[in-house]
């Protein structure tokens, strides 16, 4: 992989954090327990624009989290039982993203879509609808990325340091129990870090192949 694959990938994974973090908080989609008025509030009128904001944001994020994934691939053998593993629970965490999302935010752009006028949605299933894609996001894409963590973190060896190997252990059996929400958010981070880690990397490592100089 050369420098500027690495410092794209090294971008992806910051992006996958940062956007993530931004459209949770641009699309303000409730979550929990919450009430007939919290729903009534997403889905009114005014909220249209926040929600198709964070629907684009959520997007690129799933991009970034590609472009970091891709990148990482090349740590683990080529052909070995867990690179087969990480680019199987890596496809699936990612379709699990972007499929999670869609149903997320699908009440309040089917309403934006149709026409507030045309589009009339019962609370209870909005509620019912916004629980599939938070367990879809937080459950599947979340936990999946947790295996891909650990496939990663066993399967690279020496190529990557001892200290971002044992903090993507960590975060991946973390993440393993995602579905409680709190322990989806320390895979954020992870992607800051890796995001930063291959962009710092891609000055010190030669790109494979590349001829020695001679002297």
């Amino acid at each position: 992989m050369t420098q500027r694959e690495r410092v794209v990938a090294g971008v992806g994974g910051i992006a996958f954090t940062v956007l993530t973090i931004a459209a949770f908080a641009v699309a303000q989609t409730p979550g929990g327990s919450y009430s007939a008025s919290d729903v009534a509030d997403y889905v009114a009128k005014g909220h249209q624009t926040g929600i198709f904001l964070g629907f684009g944001l959520a997007l690129f994020s799933v991009l970034g989290l590609i472009l970091l994934l891709v990148g990482l691939r090349e740590r683990i053998g080529e052909g070995s039982l867990l690179a087969n593993v990480f680019s199987t629970t890596s496809l699936v965490s990612i379709v699990a993203f972007a499929i999670g999302w869609a149903a997320w935010l699908s009440p309040p752009l089917a309403i934006a879509i149709g026409g507030s006028s045309s589009v009339v949605i019962d609370g209870r299933v909005t509620y019912v609808v916004l629980q599939i894609g938070g367990v879809i996001i937080f459950g599947v894409a979340g936990t999946f990325l947790g295996v891909t963590l650990i496939a990663l973190m066993v399967g690279s060896g020496q190529t990557l340091p001892t200290w971002l190997r044992w903090f993507t252990l960590i975060v991946g059996v973390l993440a393993l129990a995602s579905m409680a929400w709190l322990p989806f958010f320390p895979l954020l981070l992870w992607g800051l870090v890796a995001g930063i880690w291959m962009i710092a990397s891609g000055h010190k490592d030669e790109p494979a192949g590349q001829p020695q100089p001679t002297s």
